[in-house]
C-alpha cells in the first residue's frame, strides 16, 4: 500500500465520507461505516490502476482507522473490521471487497 504524505492525510475528509454513505442509504452506526470505509479504502489502495487514487485511499484508510481507533480503542476497532461488510456503493449495495 502507498505510503500517503501529512499533506494526504489533512486532505482525507472523514466526515464527508460518512455523509455520503449515509445519502446511498447506510444506516448502520458512524463507527460500522468508518469499517466499511476502511475495508474499501485498503482494497483500492491495493489495487486501483491510478497511482494517484491509490494514495488518496490509503491516507483515508489511515485517517479512518485512527479516527475508529481512537473513538472505540484497538480491540473494538479490529472486531467491527472483522465484522464489517464493507462500504455502501453508489446504488445503496453493501459490497466487502474480496479478500
Amino acid at each position: 500500500m502507498p505510503q500517503p504524505s501529512p499533506a494526504d492525510l489533512a486532505a482525507v475528509d472523514l466526515d464527508a465520507m460518512v455523509a455520503v454513505a449515509r445519502e446511498r442509504g447506510d444506516t448502520r452506526s458512524d463507527d460500522e461505516v468508518m469499517a466499511g470505509l476502511i475495508l474499501g479504502a485498503e482494497f483500492m489502495a491495493s489495487r486501483h490502476p491510478d497511482e494517484g487514487m491509490r494514495v488518496r485511499a490509503a491516507a483515508a484508510s489511515v485517517v479512518a482507522t485512527r479516527r475508529l481507533a481512537a473513538r472505540v480503542g484497538p480491540d473494538e476497532a479490529a472486531r467491527l473490521l472483522a465484522a464489517s461488510e464493507g462500504p455502501i456503493d453508489e446504488q445503496g449495495e453493501l459490497r466487502r471487497p474480496p479478500g
